[in-house]
């Protein structure tokens, strides 16, 4: 009678602890772990079997566990200090662990380590103790000190799944694979109606590039609970290893429709439409992205521009780079920026907005000199201007004369800038040589060309070479 008395006072202390801790720095799985019902109901039916091989109180600490039980709900605070009071290093084992529960209890880590910690130093079979000391390891995210403690527990005769998916979560964020694996299937096997083992197995498998598997437990997972975005969003990532991206972009729409989807998610919608070349579908993606939250790198949606760009998506590349600018602004870094702007004088280019290209290009030159290939096309607007201007003046505009000098000197210069440049000198060299030859300056071309051509030797500007200097010998 005196025995079940006691093992009903500490039980009910175990139950206080148990419903109130929390692993506030675990994820929402682990969090659930430790306020069901049923983990409770396991852990006290575990605990007769295994109640011969614990420490149990002294006789006259007895009345305080009573005194305890009452209290604890309605002051754990006055509750600690009491047992502070009476706690000695004389004192039985599951005093220290009473007190070390309600330290946890209270959020006051350190000191409920120091007390589990003595719990099983003294104790070393001290089941309990170990376990909860793996738990608040896991509240402070000590991972192989919660897989020590844990597994501890597991030697002593814990077989409670619960205890075994703790440790795969352990294992499994630690990236050990294959003992994760070995440490979920017990828990499934110990707790098939835990969904949250199920799912940390199938992530598992995933890891182990098991696939198909992963992939028949994501399915069960999401028919047992099919809010759980979760679920969704990791069978995505096992369709894309599987080479099914349109059942992955089939998924995502899911996932959108249950109005849970991230910036990421749409985003990965959007490259998988892109991949495709559904370049509206994706398009309309990237723009729900920017508009859902701040979790989106600017990179992703200026990586996309710049594919629509090349595919020759000029208009849908236009209105995502509208997106862009509203969402991030000068938030842009320095190489972003010189990104976004490269590909908005090309989109004005290809409309044959000059004005608009050459704004650009200036903005870009400004920034940064050392951009050759804008050095380049801002010369090639310059001159063409120049020479429009030329064909569209009247016979004796002395301003439009001024103008047309002016422009063409600016391309002479932003040529000569680009020739700095090694990795762009044969194409400044050939641009500037061109010039001069377009303007009947043959002789100044002359030398240009030629060192074109002994850094990148051809036919054909060899050919071209040749034709200038019999003009400059025409000249003579």
């Amino acid at each position: 009678m005196k025995r079940n008395l006691i093992h009903n006072l500490l039980l009910l202390l175990v139950l206080a602890y148990t419903t109130s801790a929390q692993l506030a720095t675990s994820p929402e799985i682990l969090k659930r772990t430790f306020s069901e019902t049923a983990f409770i109901d396991r852990f006290i039916g575990s605990y007769a079997a295994l109640a011969q091989r614990e420490p149990s109180p002294k006789p006259e600490e007895i009345k305080l566990l009573k005194e305890l039980v009452e209290l604890i709900p309605k002051n754990p605070a006055k509750a600690t200090e009491l047992l502070e009071a009476q706690v000695n290093s004389g004192s039985s084992g599951m005093m220290q662990m009473v007190l070390a529960n309600l330290y946890f209890q209270a959020g006051r880590l350190p000191e409920a380590a120091d007390a589990y910690q003595k719990c099983v130093l003294d104790y070393p079979e001290f089941l309990r103790a170990h376990k909860n000391l793996g738990l608040l390891y896991l509240q402070q995210g000590e991972l192989d000190k919660a897989l020590t403690a844990l597994s501890r527990s597991v030697e002593l005769g814990d077989n409670d799944g619960r205890t075994y998916g703790l440790i795969g979560y352990c294992l499994l964020n630690k990236g050990k694979f294959l003992p994760a694996e070995t440490a979920y299937r017990q828990a499934v096997l110990n707790s098939p109606k835990n969904l949250d083992w199920t799912a940390g197995l199938a992530q598992t498998l995933y890891n182990l590039a098991k696939y198909e598997e992963a992939l028949a437990l994501f399915k069960d997972l999401a028919a047992e609970d099919p809010d759980e975005q979760e679920y969704w969003s990791l069978m995505v990532n096992v369709y894309l290893n599987l080479g099914e991206d349109t059942k992955a972009a089939s998924t995502l729409e899911i996932i959108r429709r249950m109005g849970q989807a991230s910036p990421e998610n749409l985003a990965l919608l959007g490259d998988i439409y892109l991949n495709q070349q559904a370049f509206s579908l994706a398009l309309e993606a990237y723009q729900e992205a920017l508009k859902t939250g701040d979790g989106l790198p600017a990179e992703t949606p200026l990586r996309t521009v710049d594919i629509l760009y090349t595919y020759g998506s000029y208009q849908l590349a236009e209105q995502l780079i509208e997106d862009v600018r509203v969402r991030y602004g000068d938030s842009l870094d320095k190489e972003q920026s010189m990104k976004l702007l490269t590909i908005e004088a090309g989109l004005a280019s290809a409309r044959g907005d000059e004005d608009a290209a050459r704004q650009s290009l200036e903005q870009i030159v400004e920034q940064d000199a050392t951009q050759a290939g804008a050095l380049i096309e801002l010369a090639r607007i310059y001159y063409k201007q120049a020479r429009k201007l030329r064909i569209e003046m009247a016979p004796g505009d002395t301003d439009a004369e001024i103008e047309i000098s002016e422009l063409v000197q600016r391309a002479i210069l932003k040529l000569e800038q680009a020739a700095r440049h090694q990795d762009f000198r044969l194409e400044a060299l050939t641009e500037h040589g061109q010039l001069l030859v377009n303007e009947t300056q043959y002789a100044k071309a002359l030398p240009l060309l030629r060192r074109a051509y002994d850094i990148k030797p051809g036919t054909n500007l060899q050919s071209y070479i040749k034709r200038v200097e019999g003009a400059v010998d025409a000249q003579l």
